[in-house]
């Protein structure tokens, strides 16, 4: 017999820890808490975030263009041949001048011999001899003619460039002296877009923060429903036993036992309902916070009767909404982005000015005659681009970006027309749902005294079964409805704040 309860006794620890653990792995969670895992975890508000990020980089990028433009350049380029200036037969006839020299010297000293020697009445033999030796001392002795095709040989190399191996380098500077105020206004552009993505980010967060707020106050509804529920279904189990006892007793008919069983089966069926949509909600909340959908969850505002509904107030004004509403300054940003982008438009068709300036170095180089060696130069100058004539071109796309910021103007305008009917209507929601919450705690309280009373006259015979059960039906109702109203007020609490931007988390 021992050797048998110890099995039972294992079996019984087992389900004492199987009933415990559930419980200590519950997490509780505030409607805070549940924003900020919302806001902290949702896929959407990171890739905002990153969209913040790439306009302020944007906004660097459009500041550098008030900054000089440096860029460098380099290039090589192989030549089969070399360059050469002259032809071959050029070349040739400078390396033999010399020798051409000389050969015209000899035949002008020649003929001016000759010419003497046919006047002999001034020039004598002696006089002659004299001067060609003088001549010849002179023109043949000097190695002129080698001298000569050496200097022709030298200018006809220079004129020979190696040009097979060619390296070039440049770095260029330019800086923007007036472009028709391009540069300003797209850097107010960015200036916007970088407040346009922030304020896209806040009213993204703001829907998280509603629709985390949707499902918290989903689940506390259902949460308290479940519990209704419940009490609902024992109230007929109890009212079904006491009725088969009456029927056994002669007290009750038949009819009367199979219509609470119906009732009964009605009820059991809506707390299957409810219980499902209460797991299905929890796991929408837990996909809402970042949550595996699994997580045991438990809110901390599940017992409806200590939520205290915060006072609804009405100190806000129309500016103040117009400011804070994130929708109205994304809309008011937009406006002033086109109108920069109107300036854009229009300094495309107004003169530029900017100023430059390069360093290159090429090698050969031909600075100092052509050498195969690294050298460069400097220029500096400024360069003007007038438009001049375009088909009117300038004037439509000028017209089209004046048509698009006045649409811009008359959206925001609009805009703030409908979220100000949005916000009057959000109030009157308030009011009618405190009224709502009003009536129904009031209808409650006269459900549950019903019901005393009839329980009072079922169980001591004055009260039929039906009257009890409609008073058990009428109770039910009320709670219900008393929840229904006190969430769609807590609801329409915030979907006001919402409406004059002042939801956050």
């Amino acid at each position: 017999m021992k050797k048998s309860r110890i099995p039972m006794i294992w079996v019984v620890v087992a389900l004492m820890f199987a009933m415990v653990l559930p419980a200590r792995a519950q997490t509780v969670l505030t409607l805070e808490e549940c924003r900020e895992k919302a806001v902290e975890n949702n896929n959407s508000l990171k890739v905002s975030q990153e969209k913040v990020k790439m306009a302020g980089y944007e906004k660097k990028a459009a500041f550098s263009n008030y900054l000089p433009k440096v860029s460098a350049q380099g290039a090589y380029m192989y030549n089969g041949r070399p360059l050469q200036l002259v032809s071959d037969a050029q070349l040739e006839a400078l390396g033999s001048v010399g020798t051409m020299v000389q050969g015209g010297l000899d035949a002008s000293v020649s003929q001016l011999i000759q010419n003497m020697m046919q006047n002999p009445t001034v020039f004598t033999n002696e006089v002659v001899q004299q001067m060609m030796q003088e001549l010849f001392k002179t023109f043949g002795n000097t190695g002129l003619e080698e001298s000569l095709n050496a200097i022709g040989a030298e200018v006809g190399e220079a004129l020979k460039i190696d040009t097979r191996n060619i390296y070039a380098a440049m770095v260029s500077v330019e800086e923007p002296i007036y472009v028709g105020g391009k540069v300003r206004a797209y850097h107010q552009i960015t200036k916007y877009a970088e407040e346009l993505a922030k304020t896209q980010m806040t009213a993204e967060e703001q829907e998280i923060v509603l629709a985390t707020d949707k499902a918290y106050w989903q689940i506390v509804s259902l949460a308290n429903k479940l519990k209704l529920t419940e009490n609902y279904v024992e109230m007929l189990r109890k009212m079904a036993s006491d009725v088969d006892k009456l029927v056994n007793e002669g007290m009750a008919t038949e009819s009367d036992r199979l219509a609470i069983k119906v009732k009964l089966n009605d009820a059991e069926l809506t707390l299957v309902k409810v219980n499902n949509g209460l797991a299905l909600s929890k796991m929408l909340l837990c996909q809402t916070c970042g949550l595996p959908l699994d997580t045991a969850l438990s809110l901390a505002d599940e017992s409806l009767d200590d939520v205290v509904v915060p006072n609804f107030e009405t100190a806000y004004t129309e500016d103040e909404i117009i400011r804070d509403r994130p929708e109205l300054y994304c809309l008011e940003l937009a406006s002033k982005i086109s109108d920069k982008k109107v300036n854009i438009v229009r300094s495309e068709f107004l003169p530029t000015v900017a100023a430059m300036g390069n360093v290159i170095v090429t090698n050969p180089s031909c600075f100092n005659g052509f050498q195969n060696q690294f050298q460069g130069f400097v220029n500096v100058g400024v360069v003007a681009r007038v438009p001049v004539f375009h088909f009117g071109e300038g004037m439509n796309k000028i017209r089209k970006a004046q048509s698009e910021a006045n649409i811009a103007r008359i959206t925001l305008e609009d805009t703030k027309q409908k979220i100000m009917l949005q916000v009057n209507q959000y109030e009157r929601q308030i009011k009618e749902a405190e009224s709502r919450m009003s009536l129904t705690s009031d209808k409650m309280s006269d459900a549950e005294e019903n019901l005393r009373i009839a329980n009072i006259g079922f169980m001591e015979g004055i009260v039929p079964s039906s009257t009890l059960d409609s008073a058990q039906t009428a109770w039910m109702q009320a709670h219900s409805e008393y929840i229904d109203a006190k969430i769609e007020l807590i609801m329409a609490n915030t979907y006001f704040k919402k409406s004059i931007g002042k939801l956050s988390r």
